[in-house]
């Protein structure tokens, strides 16, 4: 069956779930956050949504506790910060082989992704929307990255959903150091710090909140009790064991004091890989707030160059952090 053989593409290409469910139109709490991501005008007459999910628990570096060394996420290291494109091409060839139309989600794209993946991975039944927001899997917990692919051809569907196991729990809610979860399975996406460490202005409160954070938040992610197993021992996958030899040579590349000295076509040159649309001077700027909250002497000649630089916020921000690490 071709359902079949998709499966065994998903495992030769390294994605650890994959599940297959119609394309109908999202109803109710599964309602998507835009109406063009329905299913249908990517292709009319579509019929079922592949959803894949690559396991990206293991890509950490032991050294984020350091405040001298910048801290990012598991999604972006793992390369699929915005959607899973490259390992579904093999599935999507098969399909088209065929003689089905197939189409992959790709957030790099104009217009972006073309599905709502959380909700196609929740009626396929891969996990549950946590408190959090985030999909959580029973086997993987928050960490899968996903992609999906529209097609018309007939598959085998993947029906049962998975309960709320979140019960009781308010541990990411509690965690959270902007109360941007101050209500349970709702994200206030203008508080969330991964967001706004990422936008034009960076306010007081958020240099204060972010410390040695260069790119992304993953506070409410590792307070999650579904975490907590693959925070002590990651699933061993051959991707988490090719990351695990990168790992010296990341720490020292993320080091706060020569992420300062990066060029904006050393940003790009080592940011093309990850996949992600951070902008260098975004990038830039919260690198001279965090070297104000390492502590760290090295620091100090780092932020008074910065504060020599054409960008008025990046001066601010230098300006801000060195009274900060001279005040220490």
């Amino acid at each position: 069956m071709l359902s079949d053989q998709i499966q065994q593409l998903a495992e030769k290409e390294g994605i650890d779930a994959v599940r297959i469910t119609h394309a109908g139109p999202f109803e109710g709490y599964l309602l998507p956050d835009s109406p063009r991501r329905a299913p249908h005008l990517t292709i009319p007459d579509a019929r079922a949504l592949i959803i894949c999910g690559i396991y990206i628990g293991g890509f950490t570096l032991p050294s984020w506790d350091d405040p001298a060394i910048g801290r990012t996420s598991r999604l972006f290291l793992s390369g699929f910060f915005l959607d899973v494109v490259e390992p579904l091409q093999s599935i999507i060839g098969l399909l088209r082989d065929q003689g089905f139309s197939a189409r992959a989600c790709n957030g790099f794209e104009s217009g972006g992704s073309i599905l709502p993946l959380k909700l196609t991975a929740l009626r396929a039944g891969i996990g549950w929307q946590g408190k959090h927001t985030l999909l959580i899997a029973p086997d993987y917990g928050t960490f899968l990255a996903l992609g999906g692919i529209v097609t018309n051809a007939p598959l085998q569907f993947d029906t049962q959903p998975v309960k709320d196991r979140c019960g009781k729990c308010r541990a990411c809610q509690d965690a959270c150091p902007t109360k941007a979860l101050d209500q349970p399975y709702r994200l206030k996406r203008e508080r969330c710090l991964s967001s706004r460490i990422q936008e034009e202005s960076l306010s007081e409160d958020v240099h204060r909140l972010m410390g040695n954070r260069v790119l992304d938040c993953e506070i409410c992610q590792t307070a999650c009790p579904w975490n907590h197993r693959h925070l002590k021992t990651p699933l061993q996958t051959e991707r988490t064991r090719r990351f695990t030899g990168k790992v010296d040579s990341l720490s020292n590349f993320f080091r706060l004091s020569n992420l300062a000295k990066l060029s904006e076509r050393d940003y790009e040159g080592f940011i093309g890989p990850y996949r992600t649309d951070i902008p260098y001077p975004i990038f830039r700027r919260n690198v001279i707030a965090a070297l104000g909250q390492s502590r760290q002497p090295e620091a100090i000649p780092l932020l008074r160059s910065a504060m020599e630089e054409g960008n008025p916020e990046i001066r601010e921000n230098a300006s801000t952090s060195l009274k900060a690490l001279e005040s220490s």
